[in-house]
């Protein structure tokens, strides 16, 4: 049977929680369209990119039972599957494996073993094997395929090509079979077809070929079948004959991860470590960004920040050259800051990222960093000039860095228990045990790479003395409302009293409120973000309060709320009362033209006009009236209402109006222009759509 029918059937006898877990652990399938019917779902699951994904959750043991089963390939016997990972029909670390690839429907039961036959999509060379008998066969004679099926005592009668190739496959995949005509070979043929059962599919580039020494073919072994000649003269021994002549065993399986070196640690050292790092972290990212906020960042014209422009950045923000990379790299990655043509700024955004508590703004800065392109404290390779470069990314690197890092915490979970703690060493081993596709992607970079998130995710808080730290664990399984009560513990309770002193500083000893951030940084000029917050009052920062909105009245009532003991110096208070009996004694009104006319009861006329109140026309003299529209605007519409103004240069010289003879094409709205990519669906929702047509 093909693979979607027995598929089809397989998912109609799974129950809604596993329906549901299927199709949540292979999110995949639910791209728009989504699948409405089991049929659907089966199609989505035997896609070779939805299997490649599948894959690419699977740990090392996990990923070698797939490999030796599609190695048997068809209807895959377990007994034989035991027999080739050299394990015991009934091991408990191949049990596991397989219900993980069943759970993930890259396997499931079909006529007394499993289908394993489409994981030839994934796996087209399992185990370095060339095609099987039903690749092979099929270029030979019937009459050939008679004889050998006379051979193993096969009825012949009223049999085509595909049912004897077909029915020879499922012989030969009985390992004693191989093996019975082997025994009697000459010597010399069993040492070849030993030498060539042993030779990697393509030892000279040329995927599904075996060859044999040139001058010596193998006429004993081509005569039962065990190698078969190609008409160009190439000798290829089927994948079946190749497993046999093997042995059991000889599919390699590693069923227990490399092991780390654990040493006892205390919890409460842990946290604190992690506290004090996530804090550091916090006023490092808003040091750097007071920095950019003095003028844009330059960029290389090549790309990225240059080591000179970090280098002093690190030296303002009183940070060490690693530090201000990561913190630099962090803000980017989250969209605090964007780059133009005159450099690195940061924009609106960090406004409301600076607005909330600060266990909010770790936790966002951990989302950033699980998703950020680059492994800015990664030893820098020797091979590639631009690695020492910040915010220099690369769209390869993107796409190995995403996944490793949620790989590497989860893999460190589960290695290090609560109370123990572990170093680097090893741990690109473990990880790649974990999770091989991801460390396969990562190449000669994975020890590089593992390096660097390491001492990253030490700066965040998700690592302390070598351990994942409760926000780490809470982060990986505890959902947001877990992360978020860890973040809140580990840092200082945010303070919503500040020292207000006689020489018009602010001073909070420790980390304010979000409400209390705001407040100060509205009226006063910061000028420390670290151990100790302070701002400095000063007529501009004050000013800058008026303009905001604020009046002296509100302003120093909100002040006094917040002031430790309720008391507001003197000297503040007359600094704002002074500056707010001078302001707004010139006023700045914003105009888009002027109408000028000797005639004051047309302009009075004008004034009046119900039809041009859009245009918010202000009497600036007798003869002057202010519109809020500009000239074009402004001439349309009292054009429109029937007036015949004249339009003027700024100089009062006329100007002139050229008629467009042509129109000029409609600019085209971005908006509609943004790329529609599929969208996932929910998981339970796809779940309940397919349970429900089940049942009709």
């Amino acid at each position: 049977m093909q693979p979607a029918a027995t598929l089809i059937t397989h998912l109609g006898t799974l129950t809604p929680d596993q329906i549901t877990e299927l199709v949540t652990i292979r999110r995949d399938v639910t791209i728009d369209p989504p699948p409405k019917t089991t049929a659907q779902l089966a199609a989505r699951l035997l896609q070779p990119q939805s299997l490649a994904v599948a894959a690419s959750l699977l740990t090392l043991p996990q990923l070698q039972v797939a490999e030796a089963a599609a190695a048997l390939g068809g209807v895959c016997d377990t007994a034989r599957l035991a027999a080739l990972l050299g394990v015991p029909e009934k091991d408990p670390d191949l049990a596991a494996a397989l219900d993980r690839l069943a759970s993930l429907a890259l396997i499931w039961p079909e006529s007394g073993g499993l289908a394993a036959g489409h994981l030839e999509q994934i796996f087209p060379e399992p185990l370095d094997l060339g095609p099987g008998v039903a690749g092979l066969y099929p270029s030979l004679t019937l009459t050939e395929l008679r004889r050998l099926a006379k051979l193993h005592g096969l009825p012949t009668t009223n049999r085509g090509k595909d049912d004897l190739s077909a029915e020879l496959a499922r012989t030969l995949a009985n390992p004693e079979n191989v093996r019975r005509l082997t025994v009697a070979a000459p010597p010399d043929v069993r040492d070849r077809l030993a030498e060539l059962a042993d030779l990697p599919v393509s030892p000279f580039g040329h995927a599904g070929f075996r060859f044999g020494t040139p001058g010596r073919p193998l006429p004993w072994a081509e005569e039962r079948g065990l190698v078969v000649v190609s008409a160009w003269g190439v000798t290829q021994m089927p994948r079946e004959v190749a497993l046999a002549l093997r042995g059991d065993g000889s599919a390699p399986f590693g069923p227990r991860p490399p092991a780390l070196r654990l040493t006892p640690v205390a919890a409460e050292i842990v946290e604190q470590e992690a506290a004090a790092a996530a804090a550091e972290t916090l006023a490092a990212v808003t040091a750097v960004v007071e920095i950019m906020s003095s003028g844009p960042v330059p960029l290389l014209k090549t790309g990225g920040m240059g080591v000179r422009e970090l280098r002093r950045i690190a030296k303002a923000a009183g940070q060490d050259e690693d530090r201000a990379r990561f913190t630099i790299e962090l803000i980017a990655a989250g969209g605090l800051a964007e780059a133009s043509d005159a450099g690195l700024t940061p924009i609106a955004a960090y406004d409301d990222f600076a607005a909330i508590e600060p266990a909010d703004r770790l936790l966002e800065l951990v989302d950033d960093w699980l998703t950020m392109p680059a492994c800015p404290l990664a030893p820098t390779d020797p091979g590639d000039p631009t690695s020492a470069r910040a915010i220099y990314w690369d769209e390869n690197e993107e796409y190995t860095l995403v996944p490793l890092r949620g790989l590497f915490l989860r893999a460190l979970a589960e290695a290090v228990p609560d109370g123990m703690a572990t170093g680097p060493d090893g741990l690109a081993e473990r990880i790649a045990w974990h999770g091989p596709a991801v460390s396969e992607q990562a190449d000669d970079d994975l020890d590089r790479y593992v390096a660097g998130i390491w001492r990253e995710a030490h700066m965040l808080g998700l690592l302390a003395h070598g351990t994942p730290t409760a926000l780490c664990r809470a982060r990986l399984s505890g959902g947001p409302a877990a992360a978020r009560d860890q973040a809140e513990a580990m840092l200082p309770r945010p303070l919503d009293a500040v020292l207000l002193q006689n020489d018009l500083t602010a001073v909070v000893t420790g980390t304010p409120s979000a409400a209390l951030l705001e407040l100060l940084d509205s009226a006063a000029a910061p000028e420390s973000r670290s151990g100790a917050w302070t701002w400095r009052f000063s007529p501009a920062s004050v000013r800058a309060a008026f303009d905001a909105g604020h009046t002296a009245e509100e302003l120093l009532a909100r002040l006094t709320a917040v002031a430790d003991g309720g008391r507001v110096p003197q000297t503040l208070s007359y600094l704002i009362d002074d500056l707010a009996r001078r302001y707004g004694r010139i006023q700045v009104r914003p105009t888009g033209c002027c109408l000028c006319s000797e005639d004051t009861t047309l302009l009075t006329e004008i004034r009046n006009t119900r039809s041009l109140k859009p245009l918010g026309l202000v009497a600036l003299a007798p003869t002057v009236l202010a519109s809020t529209k500009p000239p074009a605007e402004t001439l349309a519409a009292l054009r429109a209402a029937g007036y015949t103004p004249a339009s003027l240069q700024a100089d009062g010289s006329p100007a002139i109006e050229i008629r467009q003879r042509r129109r000029a094409a409609p600019v085209p709205d971005t908006d509609d222009l943004d790329d529609d990519f599929p969208a996932l669906h929910d998981p339970a929702e796809v779940a309940r759509t397919l349970l429900g047509r089940r049942g009709r």
